[in-house]
């Protein structure tokens, strides 16, 4: 009770000028609202709907008045307060701004569906497929130990979300159960690259067979839904020079993204024994 009447003595001595401002600014719309209303009410002659427009024009109109009236009548004050609170809010974005970010990014994420639970990701120098995703970070286990390998290392990777604000997000699986994949042979030029080309696409060939007419039709139906060019399914081999002593063939084949490591290898044995065949002792 006596901190009560404290502050209203307080009120009553610094800002007694400004409070019965307001209350006859509050009381003199009051009647003019009361007024307008019974004079209305009275107009018989006069539509309904023309009525209900002015009571509500009136309304608004009043409403306007009274803020744009206690916003002169305290205008000091509010801009003391306004200083205030923008150094006080300023101070406060400053000490959460690592906190923002990463709900900002929660929120990019979200809005832009960059990734979800299961999808295989890589952003920066992480690289995985999500198992959470929280409102600040996000855990993945690491595949890896490199880019070229497909395998879980057994690693749980976790980045705060506001990695999302400032580096892209690669989704490898964003085509679904069945991925565009590509495998880099380097070899000697000792091996002939078009004798070497021919034993890669055979190897492919036969590893991808089982797949092909699925992978087609699993494109074929993720080009409709997302309305997307789709590359072709088939197995294609492009050669890249890397110096005067090597070159690289350049595998691409469509298979499910959850053997992909197993093909791969199944491609690579096969390859590398037509290649390199055991001498015969």
């Amino acid at each position: 009770m006596r901190t009560l009447l404290d502050l209203l003595a307080f009120l009553r001595e610094n800002y007694s000028h400004e409070i019965t401002r307001s209350l006859l600014l509050i009381l003199t719309l009051l009647i003019i609202r009361v007024v307008v209303d019974r004079l209305l009410a009275a107009s018989n002659s006069a539509p309904v709907e023309a009525r209900r427009r002015w009571s509500i024009n009136t309304r608004n109109g009043l409403f306007v008045t009274g803020l744009a009236g206690i916003g002169f009548i305290w205008a000091n004050e509010l801009q003391t307060l306004a200083v205030s609170m923008l150094a006080f809010t300023a101070a406060l974005i400053l000490a959460t701004k690592e906190l923002i970010m990463c709900l900002s990014g929660g929120v990019v994420r979200q809005m832009s569906n960059s990734y979800s639970l299961g999808d295989h990701i890589e952003i920066g120098t992480v690289r995985g497929r999500v198992v959470d995703i929280g409102l600040l970070s996000t855990t993945v286990m690491e595949i890896g130990p490199n880019h070229s390998s497909h395998q879980m290392t057994g690693r749980a990777l976790t980045f705060p979300n506001s990695l999302l604000l400032s580096t892209p997000v690669i989704r490898e699986n964003y085509m679904g159960e069945y991925v565009m994949h590509i495998i880099n042979v380097p070899l000697a030029y000792s091996v002939p690259p078009a004798q070497a080309e021919l034993m890669l696409m055979g190897a492919a060939e036969s590893a991808c067979l089982p797949h092909v007419d699925v992978a087609r039709r699993h494109m074929e139906d993720m080009a409709k839904r997302y309305l997307v060019d789709i590359p072709s399914v088939e197995p294609r081999i492009s050669i890249q020079p890397v110096d005067e002593k090597r070159y690289q063939l350049i595998l691409r084949i469509a298979i499910p993204a959850r053997e992909r490591q197993r093909i791969e290898q199944v491609i690579l044995h096969q390859f590398l024994a037509d290649c390199y065949p055991i001498s015969q002792t």
